[in-house]
């Protein structure tokens, strides 16, 4: 059984196959129990409970509850850290510092 998540989230919520690959919700917390959830679909940011002034924790994000509100959503970029063009621009270039 999955540790309870201060999000209140849910990893099964997170689990299914979309075109051929498994989806799934991961989650990385640390000594001040402060916690990050993110899931391998598009690299979506769903949560990130941090504590306010007085030690209760918040969401200071806006994400959302399942696999298929991500999928779903009206904003498909929304919170995601891996968008449309990661990677894929054919000679893509900038200039830096110019």
């Amino acid at each position: 059984m999955d540790k309870e998540l201060i999000s209140g989230l849910k990893r099964e919520d997170f689990q299914a196959v979309v075109q051929g690959k498994q989806t799934d919700l991961y989650t990385l917390t640390n000594s001040n129990g402060m916690e990050v959830s993110v899931t391998n679909y598009g690299g979506a940011l769903v949560a990130i409970m941090v504590p306010d002034r007085e030690g209760r924790m918040a969401n200071v994000i806006q994400g959302h509850d399942s696999i298929k509100g991500v999928m779903e959503s009206p904003e498909p970029f929304l919170s995601t850290l891996i968008g449309r063009y990661a990677n894929r621009i054919a000679k893509g270039k900038f200039t830096m510092n110019a």
